[in-house]
């Protein structure tokens, strides 16, 4: 009988909710969802937490690595941690995979060639940190992910590529910001067939702008999901009610440009066509039925969650391609934070609506409004004002910074 603790490899039916310590939230979920649940999640297999130690372990760069972080005296200096960061980064990359991890990612890769009846299958690979993904932590979305990736020695490149971005700056200081040393957090890598997107986005089991649990939103472009998580192109946007499934609210918008799979591999931008840049991404058909998968996984997991979704081109079918807890509304108490921000904003909440946007954080607030152009001029903006960007890239932007985590 296969020792999961020492295994290199599990595939996702071989993985529950509960093995966090051993493939990481993101592994974890799409594993819980293909054993557990009645949720269309592309097949495939995660490198586990103990394929990550042994690497650290057998290569010298966990010691080599706690060095570095050591000789870092300001967190707080961007260039120094930049620096520390790159040099970790770069002596991860280009170590030597241990023969018996490569053998084995090699191995399941061609497995999963037999089991999906195609050659050098492309697969998406996607990192799963041990201490990510957890409903009172935000770990998640600090580490990388490689989409269109094909060929065994690509595959296991990637997943070195995934060990690495542990340590990107933001990851470093956030751990380092939540005193949780680099030491206690391992890599998994989730190996997922690639999804050929039509189009993708991301979706929420409660409404994030304001708390309501009552309400689904969902975000949505063409082409990849990625230009979602980098903020590159503002999405069509819907809010569905969760009882009735209904849309209640929707907001079309331009979307000039998506990011594509190559045929060769690796992915490409390009520009939407000009007759469909305007029109509505998905059908009201599709979203309700992914609305209908959020609220089952919600059900199934018993806290509100945060998913990404894709549609096929080829099959035109839906895809769940990752879950995981959503980490601000489910720390709170909703009525709680309801009462206390309308205190705190008397008769504004009543105030006439003058213009919508997208947040970057929920919950209420009052103030002077100062509008920012480019994260460049953070250094303009003062305590006690609210902050408005005018476009959906710089919104992430501030978002993904450091002073927003």
């Amino acid at each position: 009988m296969m020792d999961r603790e020492k295994a290199n490899v599990l595939w996702f039916d071989q993985l529950h909710r509960k093995d966090v310590n051993l493939v990481g939230g993101k592994s974890s979920s799409l594993g819980e969802m293909t054993s557990s649940m009645d949720v269309p999640v592309p097949y495939g297999f995660a490198t586990t937490a103990s394929a990550y130690r042994e690497f650290m372990d057998k290569t010298g760069l966990k010691s080599k690595v706690n060095e570095l972080l050591a000789e870092i005296k300001d967190y707080e200096d961007s260039d120094e941690l930049h620096n520390t960061c790159s040099k970790i980064r770069q002596i991860i990359v280009e170590a030597e995979m241990p023969d018996d991890i490569e053998r084995d990612i090699k191995l399941a890769y061609a497995q999963l060639s037999d089991k999906m009846g195609q050659k050098d299958p492309f697969v998406a690979i996607r990192s799963s940190a041990t201490a990510e993904d957890l409903p009172d932590a935000s770990f998640a979305g600090q580490q990388e992910s490689y989409l269109n990736i094909t060929g065994a020695d690509n595959v296991v490149k990637c997943v070195q590529k995934c060990y690495a971005s542990l340590f990107t700056d933001r990851a470093t200081y956030y751990r380092h910001k939540q005193n949780f040393p680099a030491d206690k957090v391992a890599l998994s890598a989730a190996i997922q067939m690639m999804v050929f997107s039509k189009a993708s986005g991301i979706m929420f089991s409660v409404n994030v702008a304001n708390g309501n649990d009552k309400q689904i939103v969902l975000d949505t472009i063409y082409g990849l999901g990625e230009y979602i998580v980098l903020g590159k192109v503002t999405p069509d946007h819907f809010v569905i009610d969760k009882e009735s499934l209904d849309i209640v609210d929707r907001n079309i918008v331009n979307k000039p440009i998506m990011l594509v799979r190559k045929e060769d591999g690796g992915t490409d931008e390009q520009p939407v066509p000009d007759d469909i840049a305007d029109q509505q991404v998905l059908t009201d058909d599709q979203v309700k039925e992914l609305a209908g998968y959020a609220k089952k996984i919600e059900q199934h997991y018993g806290c509100y969650m945060d998913m990404e979704f894709a549609l096929d081109k080829n099959t035109n079918k839906l895809w769940i391609v990752q879950a995981r807890p959503e980490t601000v509304w489910s720390r709170r108490n909703k009525k709680h934070q309801s009462e206390e921000g309308a205190s705190s904003l008397g008769n504004a909440t009543k105030a006439e609506v003058v213009v919508r946007g997208l947040p970057a954080s929920p919950g209420f607030g009052a103030g002077k409004v100062h509008v920012i152009a480019s994260p460049k001029d953070i250094d303009e903006f003062k305590d006690g004002e609210v902050l408005v960007v005018l476009h959906y890239s710089v919104l992430m932007s501030f978002h993904q910074c450091r002073f927003c985590i």
